[in-house]
């Protein structure tokens, strides 16, 4: 995720589902996901050696690395690296494409890559307008981690009330895999998809899920909001979040 403060670029040129080549160039700060293929489960053990095998990797190449686990979905586990970089949206994606050849090269199949920047960053669309000249392949993203307290009676039946909390305002639940809390909390964070709307109506979005995590009592421990400029495949998060579920394709509430 990247940290708030930074600017940011969006991308240039164009794949399936992108907007027009007309689009104004953009340049600043990018993080990028490189997801890797998981085994088959059949496998007990699988999982845990693409992680390893990830972790090493990434450490040989001075890079960061996370198994990031979605609540529901079709491909629920998802490894990926993740790089940081500046200047125009081109070099990123050249380094992203030159990260991804390692990848391969070291057996690891690689999936999806998704690159991010700020949503004030220049050319982010602020109306629901600009967003709709740009088309439905760039879309903000919110990721809210919260502190769940698991051992308290009815804690299992909580997490599924927040699942039903987050659903209506296009958002669901992930965890990071590693993450072990020495307090004996659990994080896990609400994500939320607004597609097809400026930063404004995103804002407004993120506001009304918030007021109804403090309305219910989670303990919010830190907000990240992003503008995702390129994402290869997105149908590898099918399944999980219903960006229809309360707003309808591209509305504006």
């Amino acid at each position: 995720m990247i940290e708030i403060g930074h600017r940011a670029a969006a991308l240039q040129g164009r794949t399936p589902g992108s907007p027009p080549s007309g689009t104004p160039p953009f340049h600043g700060a990018f993080e990028a996901h490189l997801t890797v293929r998981d085994e088959a489960p059949a496998d007990p053990d699988a999982r845990d050696r693409v992680a390893a095998g990830l972790e090493l990797h990434a450490a040989a190449r001075g890079l960061k690395w996370v198994h990031i686990l979605l609540e529901r979905g079709s491909t629920p586990s998802q490894p990926m690296l993740t790089l940081h970089g500046s200047g125009s949206a081109g070099q990123m994606r050249e380094r992203a494409a030159a990260e991804a050849a390692e990848l391969r090269a070291a057996g690891f199949e690689v999936v999806r890559t998704k690159i991010e920047t700020t949503p004030w960053a220049d050319g982010v669309p602020v109306t629901d307008a600009a967003a709709a000249a740009l088309g439905p392949a760039y879309y903000f993203e919110h990721h809210i981690k919260l502190l769940l307290d698991r051992t308290t009676p009815g804690a299992p039946s909580a997490l599924t009330g927040l699942a039903d909390l987050a659903g209506p305002h296009a958002a669901h639940l992930s965890r990071n895999a590693r993450r072990v809390r020495a307090d004996g909390r659990e994080e896990r964070f609400v994500t939320q998809r607004c597609r097809a709307v400026g930063r404004d109506t995103a804002e407004r979005r993120l506001a009304a899920l918030l007021d109804a995590l403090r309305a219910a009592e989670h303990d919010i421990a830190s907000v990240e909001r992003e503008f995702v400029v390129h994402d290869s495949d997105g149908t590898l998060d099918d399944g999980w979040i219903d960006e229809t579920a309360a707003y309808g394709a591209g509305a504006a509430t």
